[in-house]
Order: structure tokens, then C-alpha cells, then sequence
């Protein structure tokens, strides 16, 4: 048995004798029969269950998230980690005052023996921070946590529910069983909305058939009360300023139910039914109309001054007026059949038959609105519609932070002369913010100015944020193999928003990363690079975001885009490993972000160019890739002309249940555009830029991931990772882009091996070239995360993946003495799965996470040499030794 597991036994041993040592903190007397004999008076709570009476009724909710809830509102939790003794010992040992119930041999009872102790500050963060407290049960805290899950459980609509309560003990310990009878829950038999007030009573009518309440579903509070929100902000949508979902009354009528065709209803299983009412309540008790409000105007104040206590508001503002006006354009010619449709500015030019039917021939007029602003009021012309009234100082380039008029009109959606809508106020203020140059807005409704009643002014207030920021994140990462290494990286940057005076931000990033050796260290060589360095990697890129759509506004409205940003981006790579080979490349990309919804988000960049210069390879390692993967040398010495388009779609479901998905699925197509040209200039020859073929290839990946909440310091999160890269055209006998192929390993990846020492399949990796790569990734990971504190978590992981070629590539000069091991994606690839596993520990620091993983190769494709038996042993049977592949990886954030 290795040293490092007898680490772990002794660990385990010691955790476990602290924890005998804790009983003598627990108040306790001498029992009648056995002074020396502990009779508690207090017992530790060490679990809390929660049983399922059997009963008739077969539940039809999701038991999962309601045995979440029920969780959620026990008032008492036990301390759940696996070194809680260790704690509860950190805790007692860093008290200032520590009481012992020991056995006093005079008097021959037990009995307490306090003693004060010191506190320093580290003694005090040991006690309150790394220690934990014992948690002594309280029965009335249990009786309190009965009724709340009894409540819970009527708030559901199981109004027949019953909760009881079972203390178990035994020595110095208590465990609480808590066992739920549901009954039948009370279901919806109808709906029915009314409303005194004729014009709320049109709304319900229009907006009834999205009722979350659905028929046979539970009458529970939560849907209650969101169908009230749906209502309300429906309601305060046409104009009902201060309408609140207090006039809204719901009321379950059992008795006089109209709808008994319950049979159809193949879930249905006698459960008692009652009829849903939802009635608008008069506005007050002179009126049963609810008053309707009109915004009059619309001021915005983009540079909002915030005065401290002791100043005045004394700053005179001048007005910008901005208006909405209708510009004519080409007009367009329509035909009529028998009846024409006629419009203000029609006007019929030709009439004639065909048939029976009389054929008449329109010009119709076409407008643009155009947004302009005027600095006289009386500029705004009759048929101008005013929008907003602009309230700043006037614009002095050298001290002002200023932005177009019309780039801040355009994020406010909420006008002048037209009625108030609660959405209009949620989406003005969301894209202000999106807009990423203002700070804290905030929107106001006041009376109007011109005295009428049921109208209102709104106040639009923000303030400029700064115009330029420096941006630096550094992060490091340790990798043990063969090799010790320390990865550092940092990642600076510059940032000058609206740097146009539009809400344009304009970025410049460098992102730089060193792979220093640790061990392993060539001190042969007087070449620094060799000697110290495994990889120096660094990314140059300028960014410019235009804050909108710029492209055909019908493409827009086709995608329907919220939040649409136009991006622009160039960069330079550089990716040196060691002495070995230098390789360099520039790109660039234009393409639009945007939002559907708070859930769906996605990307596409139409247009991408990708050129990979020239690289530059060592003589000796060039040498070695030709005696043993010449596939690696060709991809290597080429150069590659990547023109492509690339589209992903991201979905993350809310976080406020027990269990929740994320999605992301991408998609690039390479040399689509160029093939066309191609065909169109030089239909009979291929098409070559700068005399180097451009690549063709679709590259997809899949990102599937899954976490699971048994409470709130627990939690199972899994990842399935996908992708293929299909080569066509000039790519289809030629090597994909090696940048563009997939790899494994490191801090995110198969923790238990280094970037790029796996695969493909189960080909072994090339010493002093380790570089492996393929065109079929598949790879799963699952760790389950929990909470020692408030910000130490622990972790355990398993990893489980590989990487193939799309096709076998077993020659004499690519892999010799290996053509059993070609490489490529066979019906047999679980056979050449590899797996790895460990634990880590998190430390939650507020502004990052810093992680220690320790991981462990338990089976490696590539294989661990020849067993006793002469065949292949591919797991690892003791893996624990350090010369059989793990090792600790430190780095910042949690790997998924």
C-alpha cells in the first residue's frame, strides 16, 4: 500500500477520534444504576428524513421537486459533511470558554468542568469559520417545521394533508422523521374572469385562453398568485397606471360546479374539483371604472447630477425636442379586384376589365419614420409626432460625456401621447443598461404639467458612466504527469465606451499565457525556451460593438432579435511550444449578438476569415514527427485559408427549482462563400488566395450539461460534450486546420492527463510531441459539489472521454509498429474510453473561485504496458503511485 493511501487512512482515523472527543462537550448527567454512565440531556440532531405515507392516491406531481420544497422549510439541519467530527473538534478546541461533562471521582457523578482560554484572531476564525457548531435538537423548532411543511402542503392545494412528527434517540445522538400523508389535492374544474368594468372585462376576455390555470391542475397558491401577476401587468399594459393585483379577488367555488365531464381526463382520480373565479373589484366605492392614464411627456435626463446634502439644484438644462416624422418614399402600385381598398393618399390611375371583373390599378404612397431633433419647439411641424424631450446641459466636447440624441431616444421605448404600459418602462430601463455607457437608471411617473387629471409625465434619469476603464485578470493552473508544470495567464485590457458618440464600445485585449516546467527541466540545453518553457501562448484582439442592428431590418424582425449588437472584431495569435515549432495566424469576424427572451441567447457571425501563416518547425522535432506522425507534420507545415460562418445557440434554464438544463449547440461552415466564387470566376480551376487553397469542412459541438439540487450545499452537476468535424471539397484529401481539431485534457477537460495526451483512440502519444488531436470528440463529466461553510466546498469527479479520427490512417510512416492502433471511430469505441476521477476542494473568495483538484487515471486507452499474462493493462490497479498518472491540479474556477 502506497504512502499517500496510508495519508488517507490516518486522516480518516484521527477525524474519527475527534469525533469520540466531541461526546464530552454534550451536557450530560450520572444515570441512577451507573454513576460513570452518561445520561444526555442534550442530543445532536444528525438527520432529518422525510417519509411518504403509503396511500391510495397515486401523486401526480413531480416528487422530486416537492420533496425539494418540503426540505427547503426545515428550520434545523445537521451538519452533512463526511469530516463534521473534525469541525465540531476545530470548534470546541478555539472556544474562549470550553465546558467538559467529566466523571468527578470525589463526588462520583459526572459533572461540568468550564475553562476559560484564550482568543487570538486566528484561534477566533478557526472557531467561527473552519469549526462548526453542534446543532442540539430543539423540539419546538421541529413542531414549527411541521406546520410550515403543513402549510406548504395546503399553499399546493392538499387541504387533507397531514404531517407527523418521530424523535428518534439513541445515545448522544437524534434523528427526526417527518412523515407526509398528501390526500388529494384540490383541482380546477373551470375559470371564470369578470369584471363590472367593461373596458378590464374586454382585457380578460382577450387575454383568458393564457390562463395558467389549467383544468384538473391544483388549485395552488403559487399559480394564484403568478395568474394575478399575468393579469396585473396585462391590465397596466393598456394604460391602468396604478392598477394593482390587490383588485383582483380569487375565490374556489366548490358547490356550484357547471363541468362534470370529468371521464376524458385520463390522470384524473376522483380528486374533489371546485370552480376558479377571478373577479375585478371596483376601483373604489364611487366608482366602479378603473381610471385609465395617458403620458403626456416623456423627459429624459441622461446626465442626472446627484447633489450631496448640502448642495441646491441649481443647474439650468436646455431641451431637445425629438420627433417622429413621416418621410415619403417610392410609392408602390397595387391591383384591386372589383372592390378596391382605398387609403388616405390612393389614388386609382388605371382601370380596366378582364372578364367579368373590373381590375382597378393604385398608387399607394410609402413613408419612412424618421427620428430628428429640433432645439425650437416650433420646428415640429404639424404632422411631426413628438417622442421625447431631451434635458441636458449643452454638449462641450472637451468636458462633457456625451451621446447622440437619437442613440437614447431609440432605447427608450416608452413615447409622449400615448397611453401608459408597464412593459414599456421594464424594457426602457433594460436597455439602457444594455446600452453599457449609463449608470443607474431609473424611471419616474408624476402628474403632468398640464394639470389634467389621469395624466402623467415620465421621468427618465440615468447617469454617464465612466468613458474609459482598464481592465486585468490574472489566473494559474498546475498540471502533474510526467512533468510538473505551472500554467500563468492574465488577460489585460482597454475599454472606451461610446467611443462615437453612439454607445459604441471600442476594445483591445491581450490575453497571454506561459507553461513553465517545474520538473523535468532540460539542463543540457542553453536555450532558456527549452530549458524552462513548455508553450507560450498570446492573443491580441480589437472589438468594436455597435449597440444595434446594423444589416436589412426585415433579417431583424425574421429572427426576432431583443438586444441586437453588431460586433467587429480582428486579432493575432501566436502559439509557441517550447523550441519545437512557432506558429501564428490573424482572423477576422463580423456578426451580431442578441436575446430571445431571459432564457435563449445567441450568435452569428456571417463572415470569418481565418489565415494561419506560415509555421516555423525545429529540424529535430520535424524529424521526429516524420519518423512517427507525419500526420501532425503535414498539419503542421501548412498553411490554411479559412473563410467560414458560425452560429450558436445558448439555453439556461432558470435556477429556482431542484433541477435545471443548460444548452449549447454550435455550428461553423467553412468555405461555403469561396466554393461559390470559385464556381463563378474560375468555374474549371480551384480558387487559391495568396497561393494557398482555402479550407472546406462543417464543424458541430454539443453542449449538454445538468445539475441536480438535493438542498442548498449540495449539488450533482453532469456534462456530455459532443462534436464532429466533416471535411469536404479542398479539405476532403488534405488535413483539417489543426486549430480547428478537437483535444483533451487539462484543468477543464480529463483532469487526469495534460492537454492534448489523449488519443486518438488509443493511439499512444509521441514523447517530446505531444500533440495529440482528432475529429470526433466524446466526453462526460459529473462532479458532485458540496458545502463544507459558507465558502469551502469540496468536490467529487469522474471523467469519462476521448477524441477519434473521422477516418483509420494506419500506415508505416504514420504510427509504425502500431497499425492495430489505427485511431479512427469504429462501432467498438467504448472500448477506447478513457477514465479518470478525484476530489477537490472549492474556496469561495467572492470574486473568484480557487480550486484544488487531485485526479486520478483509473483506465487509459493508451495502456499501462504489458500484465503478467501478456496482454495490454489498460486500468489502473493502484492508483495511488504517482508513476502511474495523477495528479493535483490547482487553477481558478470551477472547471463546468
Amino acid at each position: 500500500m502506497s504512502w499517500n493511501f496510508n495519508i488517507i487512512i490516518i486522516c480518516l482515523v484521527a477525524c474519527l477520534m475527534t469525533s469520540c472527543g466531541n461526546v464530552l462537550h454534550i451536557p450530560a448527567t450520572s444515570t441512577k444504576e451507573n454513576p460513570k454512565k452518561r445520561q444526555f440531556s442534550r442530543h445532536y440532531l444528525t438527520s432529518n428524513h422525510i417519509d411518504f405515507v403509503k396511500q391510495k392516491y397515486k401523486l401526480n406531481e413531480d416528487l422530486d421537486n416537492l420533496l425539494y420544497e418540503l426540505e427547503d422549510v426545515v428550520i434545523q439541519r445537521p451538519d452533512r459533511s463526511i469530516i463534521k467530527g473534525f469541525r465540531k473538534w476545530v470548534y470546541y478546541s478555539n472556544d474562549s470558554v470550553s465546558t467538559r461533562y467529566l466523571y468527578h471521582r470525589q463526588e462520583k457523578k459526572i459533572k461540568a468542568q468550564t475553562k476559560q482560554k484564550k482568543q487570538n484572531g486566528f484561534k477566533k476564525w478557526l472557531h467561527s469559520k473552519l469549526g462548526s457548531a453542534p446543532v442540539f435538537i430543539d423540539t419546538s423548532l421541529t413542531e414549527k417545521t411541521r406546520l410550515s411543511m403543513l402549510r406548504l402542503l395546503n399553499q399546493k392545494a392538499y387541504f387533507d394533508a397531514e404531517v407527523g412528527t418521530k424523535i428518534t434517540y439513541k445515545k448522544h445522538k437524534a434523528h427526526v422523521t417527518y412523515s407526509i400523508k398528501t390526500g388529494k389535492p384540490l383541482l380546477i374544474d373551470s375559470v371564470y374572469f369578470s369584471s363590472k368594468d367593461t373596458l378590464l372585462g374586454a382585457i380578460l376576455n382577450e387575454i383568458s385562453d393564457q390562463s395558467l390555470l389549467k383544468r384538473h391542475q391544483p388549485i395552488s397558491l403559487n399559480t394564484i398568485l403568478e395568474e394575478k401577476k399575468r393579469i396585473t401587468y396585462s391590465i397596466r399594459n393598456k394604460g391602468y397606471f396604478d392598477f394593482t393585483w390587490k383588485y383582483i379577488l380569487a375565490e374556489a367555488d366548490t358547490i356550484n360546479l357547471t363541468n362534470t365531464d370529468n371521464q376524458a381526463d385520463k390522470n384524473y382520480q376522483g380528486e374533489p374539483l371546485a370552480n376558479v373565479h377571478l373577479d375585478i373589484l371596483p376601483y373604489s366605492d364611487t366608482s366602479i371604472q378603473h381610471p385609465r392614464y395617458w403620458v403626456n411627456n416623456v423627459f429624459i435626463t441622461p446626465n442626472e447630477v446627484i447633489l450631496k446634502p448640502h448642495q441646491t439644484r441649481i443647474i439650468k438644462k436646455d431641451s431637445f425636442f425629438i420627433v417622429d416624422r413621416k418621410i415619403p418614399k417610392r410609392s408602390k402600385i397595387l391591383r384591386y379586384k372589383n372592390n378596391p381598398i382605398r387609403l388616405p393618399g390612393d389614388s386609382i390611375i388605371q382601370i380596366f376589365y378582364r372578364g367579368n371583373d373590373t381590375i382597378y390599378k393604385v398608387k399607394r404612397p410609402t413613408y419612412k419614420i424618421q427620428r430628428i431633433t429640433f432645439t425650437d419647439r416650433s420646428d415640429i411641424g404639424i404632422n411631426d409626432q413628438l417622442v421625447h424631450i431631451l434635458l441636458r446641459k449643452k454638449y462641450t466636447p472637451k468636458k462633457r460625456f456625451y451621446i447622440r440624441n437619437k442613440v437614447i431616444s431609440n432605447a427608450i421605448d416608452i413615447n409622449a401621447n400615448e397611453w401608459y404600459n408597464h412593459s414599456y418602462t421594464q424594457s426602457s430601463v433594460k436597455n439602457i443598461n444594455n446600452l453599457a455607457v449609463f449608470r443607474f437608471p431609473r424611471i419616474e411617473y408624476v402628474p403632468s404639467r398640464s394639470g389634467k387629471r389621469y395624466e402623467l409625465d415620465c421621468l427618465v434619469k440615468m447617469q454617464p458612466g465612466k468613458k474609459q476603464s482598464l481592465g486585468a485578470d490574472f489566473e494559474f493552473n498546475n498540471n502533474q504527469t510526467t512533468v510538473t508544470s505551472l500554467g500563468v495567464a492574465t488577460n489585460l485590457s482597454y475599454r472606451n465606451k461610446n467611443i462615437f458618440k453612439g454607445a459604441e464600445i471600442f476594445e483591445i485585449s491581450a490575453q497571454a499565457g506561459l507553461d513553465l516546467k517545474v520538473t523535468g527541466i532540460d539542463t543540457s540545453s542553453n536555450n532558456l525556451l527549452a530549458r524552462w518553457v513548455n508553450l507560450i501562448d498570446i492573443n491580441l484582439e480589437s472589438n468594436f460593438y455597435i449597440p444595434s442592428f446594423v444589416g436589412p431590418s426585415a433579417l431583424e424582425r425574421a429572427l426576432k432579435m431583443e438586444n441586437a449588437r453588431t460586433v467587429f472584431s480582428v486579432g493575432y495569435r501566436y502559439l509557441q511550444q517550447s523550441t519545437d515549432f512557432q506558429i501564428s495566424s490573424i482572423y477576422g469576424r463580423f456578426g451580431y449578438t442578441w436575446n430571445f427572451g431571459q432564457q435563449h441567447s445567441f450568435v452569428w457571425n456571417p463572415a470569418m476569415i481565418n489565415f494561419n501563416l506560415e509555421p516555423t518547425l525545429d529540424p529535430t522535432f520535424e524529424e521526429l514527427l516524420n519518423d512517427n506522425n507525419v500526420v501532425l507534420l503535414n498539419s503542421l507545415q501548412a498553411t490554411y485559408l479559412i473563410p467560414s460562418m458560425e452560429f450558436s445557440y445558448i439555453y439556461n434554464a432558470p435556477q429556482n427549482k431542484k433541477s435545471w438544463w443548460y444548452l449549447k449547440a454550435y455550428l461553423e461552415t467553412a468555405g461555403n462563400l469561396f466554393s461559390a466564387l470559385d464556381l463563378i470566376i474560375e468555374p474549371n480551376k480551384p480558387l487559391r488566395i495568396f497561393d494557398v487553397n482555402y479550407s472546406q469542412y462543417i464543424r458541430t459541438e454539443l453542449d449538454l450539461r445538468y445539475s441536480y439540487k438535493f438542498n442548498r450545499k449540495h449539488l450533482v452537476i453532469s456534462r456530455l460534450l459532443a462534436g464532429i468535424i466533416l471535411p469536404y471539397g479542398n479539405s476532403l484529401n488534405s488535413e483539417i486546420p489543426f486549430t480547428k481539431r478537437f483535444t483533451l485534457g487539462g484543468p477543464s477537460s480529463m483532469r487526469a492527463w495534460n492537454l492534448r495526451y489523449i488519443g486518438p483512440g488509443n493511439v499512444a502519444s509521441i514523447p517530446n510531441a505531444e500533440f495529440q488531436m482528432g475529429d470526433i470528440r466524446l466526453e462526460w463529466n459529473m462532479e458532485y459539489r458540496f458545502m463544507f461553510n459558507s465558502w469551502i466546498g469540496g468536490a467529487i469527479f469522474s471523467d469519462v472521454g476521448n477524441i477519434w479520427d473521422l477516418k483509420a490512417r494506419a500506415s508505416n510512416t504514420s504510427f509504425p509498429n502500431q497499425l492495430d492502433r489505427i485511431g479512427h471511430f469504429t462501432s467498438e469505441f467504448y472500448e477506447q474510453l478513457a477514465v479518470g476521477a478525484g476530489f477537490g476542494l472549492r474556496f469561495d473568495l467572492s470574486f473568484f473561485i480557487f480550486r484544488i483538484d487531485f485526479a486520478i487515471q483509473l483506465r487509459d486507452p493508451q495502456g499501462y504496458g504489458i500484465a503478467n499474462n501478456g496482454t495490454t493493462q489498460y486500468w489502473n490497479f493502484d492508483p495511488f503511485v504517482l508513476e502511474n498518472r495523477n495528479k493535483f491540479i490547482i487553477a481558478i474556477g470551477y472547471p463546468f
